[in-house]
């Protein structure tokens, strides 16, 4: 993968490291408020897909009671691609949990977990300031955060949507 400044400009602000770990921070904060742990890393690569894909982010349920099975089976187009695209994010989320890991926002803990840790602006800070767009990437990620904190195990949330560590 080439360095941010070799990249495209389009890609290179669309995948930069600081947003990406912006928005692995908030799908971790979001699954350790349902469950008290970190995320599993194996998740970071699932849900930051679903959260930055604008379809599927504008398609999500609103509420975590929603069975993530039975809404993929009513969103079966949403499935559609997605295994590519998880995969062709990979190089992105990589980089993303190393310069969250580096500034702060993110540790791995033990059993690959990822958590959030505490952040030293508030949160409001950051949404405030934020276009509407990227508030919603971010409200949407911490919603996908506490979805799969309720949604099974890391392997049954792989499973569903096509995908495999």
């Amino acid at each position: 993968m080439s360095s941010p400044v070799e990249r495209p400009q389009e890609e290179a602000c669309l995948f930069n490291p600081a947003f990406l770990g912006l928005e692995l921070w908030f799908i971790a904060a979001g699954y350790s408020e349902q469950t008290g742990k970190g995320i599993p890393f194996e998740l970071a690569f699932v849900a930051l897909p679903l959260s930055l894909h604008r379809s599927t982010r504008e398609a999500l349920p609103h509420s975590i009671r929603t069975s993530l099975a039975a809404w993929l089976e009513d969103n079966t187009d949403l499935r559609v691609g997605f295994p590519d695209r998880a995969r062709g994010l990979a190089p992105f989320v990589r980089e993303a949990i190393l310069f969250g890991s580096a500034h702060g926002l993110l540790a791995v803990a033990e059993r690959g977990r990822l958590l959030a840790l505490p952040m030293q602006r508030p949160l409001k800070h950051y949404l405030s300031e934020a276009t509407e767009e990227v508030r919603n990437c971010l409200l949407r990620a911490e919603f996908v955060g506490r979805w799969f904190g309720v949604s099974g195990t890391s392997t049954t949330i792989m499973s569903l949507w096509g995908v495999t560590p």
